[in-house]
């Protein structure tokens, strides 16, 4: 191989790395049992994002609900601060938090039904 060839692969390697570990990043929302819903509390930053997952079945519907200090804590970059979803395929499903302002506080809340 030559130098160019192997300096391509080791980018490569080095961002599917990268990737990858943003998907470990994630939370997973834990519902208590019995439980339909949960509630999660955290910090996000400046422009920052979080994101949480939990496992539904398909024709299950996701609903989230977000408040933030600064009003400007939104879900998946929508501009709103709730979310319904039908699931479409089981698994685990995600719902990312998009701060549009100064770093501040947020409470999330998460059913699936």
């Amino acid at each position: 191989m030559t130098k160019f060839t192997v300096r391509n692969a080791m980018a490569a390697m080095a961002m599917i790395f990268s990737l990858s570990m943003l998907a470990f990043g994630d939370i997973r929302i834990r519902f208590a049992r019995g439980r339909t819903s949960a509630t999660v509390t955290g910090r996000v930053a400046n422009g920052g994002r979080v994101c949480y997952y939990a496992g539904a079945r398909r024709g299950q519907t996701l609903n989230a609900t977000i408040s933030s200090g600064t009003g400007k804590v939104m879900i998946f970059e929508s501009g709103d601060t709730s979310y319904n979803y039908e699931i479409e395929s089981s698994g685990d499903q995600s719902i990312c938090v998009d701060n549009l302002a100064r770093a501040t506080n947020y409470t999330l809340t998460v059913s699936i039904r």
